[in-house]
């Protein structure tokens, strides 16, 4: 069972993250680009006053930022490529790797390095990045590469930070553009970039750091409590033990592989042996199925 603790203290460390994806989760996406930009709790903390009117804060000087493209092995929709001006041809072009366990391996050790404990801070995080980068961790036997790290979703903090100031109207959008844009009167640069989407959070989060820090330290969960988007299936034990019996037969000699195979397939086959071949597949699958299926339901040993 996964750990639901709560964090063990203030979180000194909150690391923005933003993924771009092939697609939507259910197309069972893969990433093409990832940012994480880790800030120290303190520079939160010692932030200036806001302005008058809102400005846009620059980032702290004091900043640790890991930005990837990532070759994703299967097509990206062509929405996302749109979005976010990404294509499988295009990161294939310039030679970008895959997620594997060296990229998983990078991941941990760049967390490592920041002051611990620390927490994942992303737009949607819950439904989208969080169980992604789950799902791409797991891909890989490598589940548990983040544990002992925290994550928190900005759309749930920003909710409630906002909620106070909250007057009687239009339900607002809560998009990283248009808070942005709701806080800052101008839209974010480079949107749909991971690494503009989370410097444009960062930002947001800057509207007001002390109360978005005490906020992250009650709420913040373990990430190994997210659930993965998505995860390979298993065909069910019976239908894969009939399958690997069949690929044996095939590879079989003369008696039984011969009795296997298609006899349409065979030199000088009649057209009758043709239409009767699918018939004998069935039947010895049929066969090998219930064989299977007894076996499972036998009485045990004494």
């Amino acid at each position: 069972m996964r750990s639901q603790a709560p964090p063990p203290g203030p979180m000194q460390t909150l690391v923005f993250l933003d993924l771009e994806a092939t697609g939507l989760p259910f197309s069972q996406p893969k990433i093409t680009e990832l940012c994480l930009l880790a800030v120290h709790r303190c520079a939160l903390e010692s932030a200036p006053a806001p302005q008058r009117p809102p400005a846009a804060p620059a980032p702290p000087r004091v900043v640790d930022k890991l930005s990837l493209c990532v070759a994703p092995g299967k097509a990206c929709s062509p929405a996302a490529s749109e979005i976010t001006g990404l294509s499988t041809a295009t990161l294939a072009a310039h030679g970008r790797q895959r997620f594997d366990a060296d990229l998983a391996h990078l991941l941990r050790a760049f967390l490592r390095r920041q002051p611990q404990p620390w927490c994942l801070v992303a737009h949607n995080g819950d439904r989208y990045d969080f169980p992604l980068l789950r799902a791409e961790l797991a891909a890989l036997g490598l589940a548990g590469a983040l544990d002992g790290g925290f994550c928190v979703d900005s759309i749930a903090a920003l909710k409630a930070l906002e909620q106070p100031a909250l007057a009687p109207g239009p339900r607002k959008s809560y998009s990283l553009g248009n808070v942005y844009a709701r806080l800052y009167g101008q839209a974010p640069p480079d949107s749909h970039t991971a690494e503009g989407d989370v410097l444009a959070l960062l930002g947001v989060c800057q509207w007001r750091p002390r109360a978005l820090l005490r906020w992250v330290d009650a709420h913040a969960r373990p990430f190994s409590a997210v659930e993965p988007m998505y995860g390979a299936t298993a065909p069910p034990a019976p239908a894969a033990a009939a399958s690997a019996l069949l690929g044996r037969a095939r590879h079989a000699g003369p008696g039984l592989g011969a009795s296997i195979l298609p006899p349409g397939k065979g030199p000088g086959a009649s057209p009758r042996e043709g239409l009767l071949a699918p018939l004998s597949l069935l039947a010895l699958l049929t066969v090998a199925l219930a064989v299977l299926y007894g076996l499972s339901q036998g009485s045990p040993e004494q």
